[in-house]
């Protein structure tokens, strides 16, 4: 039965990832074609290549032996990274011989479709079936816990937390989740009259999530679920995408401090438990958290690093400060330190889900 499950987060992943990333190179793709730049490969996966078609344009449509990732070559790249060369440049079609412009529309459309996508599955939950509504209103506090501690009471209304503001107790609990044992700041409007108190969540750990998170010992009052026409499903879809993205922001900013919570990342194993997870519990968990990687996958993908869609842009806005590309000697040791210091990350989250899952316990 171990196996069985192993199996069913194996496909889980693969049924949530490889669609989203073939709308992430599909907006390559098309932006690409938009402007006059030849698509030579568009390859759903890497490796060994296990069928292929080539359509009317010259593009060879591949899909390889290893499903997690794909990548588009256009016309005169050195390689599936995009490294340019001053040869190409002279090539009609090529990538390289676009305006500045135009490569910067290339490259930002891999991103851009996946925010896309984030709020068209966002959309498409909430009018099928609805969105829940929590306003974030205390309901009951718990005796002994750190919101009764700071004061908090039944009824306070809870406008901002650290200055930002909360507009439902969803976004409540994603912050108070995110910070154990740090002091908070609350804005709470309490029979009209605005309060500020110092709030410290205390530290949980979970054996099942395996990952430490804040504790505040609050319930929310009575949701409700709404079901949404269009025009409000893409608005709060839209509305949802910042939301996730400014916490995957926030979740960024403690990786790079050093300042995560235990378990808080993790790698394709994590990934691929919580997509069975999620595929297990039905349509709507699966298609919420396929619009969350979506989202993840686009924000990821603008990070400032070489080989990422992100540190492309960033060479092409050196190229527009400068008014000319750095050489191709310079441009070649970025892409290749940038691809090493990938690599090297996805190695270490492999080596550290594979820990994780052998530890017996997580919580101590």
């Amino acid at each position: 039965m171990e196996q069985f499950g192993v199996l069913v987060n194996i496909l889980a992943l693969l049924a949530m990832l490889t669609p989203i990333v073939f709308i992430h190179e599909f907006g390559h793709y098309y932006v690409a074609r938009k402007n006059n730049v030849a698509v030579d490969v568009f390859s759903v996966g890497f490796g060994p290549e296990l069928y292929h078609w080539i359509d009317k344009h010259g593009t060879r449509w591949r899909i390889a032996a290893l499903p997690l990732g794909g990548y588009v070559k256009m016309r005169g790249d050195a390689n599936a990274a995009s490294m340019m060369s001053e040869s190409s440049r002279a090539i009609k079609g090529s990538f390289a011989s676009a305006s500045l412009g135009a490569r910067m529309a290339i490259v930002a459309a891999g991103p851009a479709t996946n925010f896309i996508t984030g709020i068209v599955l966002f959309a498409f939950i909430y009018m099928a079936v609805g969105k829940v509504v929590m306003a974030p209103v205390v309901g009951q506090v718990a005796p002994e816990s750190p919101a009764a501690t700071a004061g908090l009471q039944a009824g306070d209304l809870i406008t901002q937390v650290n200055g930002n503001a909360i507009g439902d107790f969803s976004g409540l609990k994603g912050i108070v989740s995110e910070n154990p044992n740090k002091e908070l700041l609350f804005t709470i409007d309490r029979d009209g009259q605005s309060l500020f108190l110092p709030v410290i969540p205390e530290e949980k750990c979970s054996e099942d999530l395996r990952l430490t998170y804040g504790f505040l010992g609050v319930h929310s009052v009575q949701g409700e679920l709404r079901q949404l026409g269009f025009a409000q499903s893409i608005g709060q879809g839209f509305s949802d995408t910042i939301t996730f993205s400014q916490a995957m922001l926030r979740g960024i900013g403690r990786m790079v401090t050093g300042t995560m919570n235990r378990g808080e990342i993790g790698g394709p194993v994590k990934i691929a438990q919580i997509s069975g997870d999620a595929a297990r519990a039905g349509w709507v968990p699966f298609v919420f958290l396929a619009a969350i990687i979506s989202l993840n996958l686009g924000l990821v993908n603008l990070l400032p690093i070489p080989a990422l869609d992100g540190g492309h842009l960033m060479l092409f806005a050196v190229e527009g400060v400068m008014r000319r590309p750095l050489s191709d000697r310079v441009q070649s040791a970025l892409l290749r330190g940038g691809s090493a210091f990938l690599m090297s990350g996805m190695l270490l989250l492999i080596l550290y889900d594979s820990y994780s899952s052998l530890m017996p316990t997580f919580c101590p």
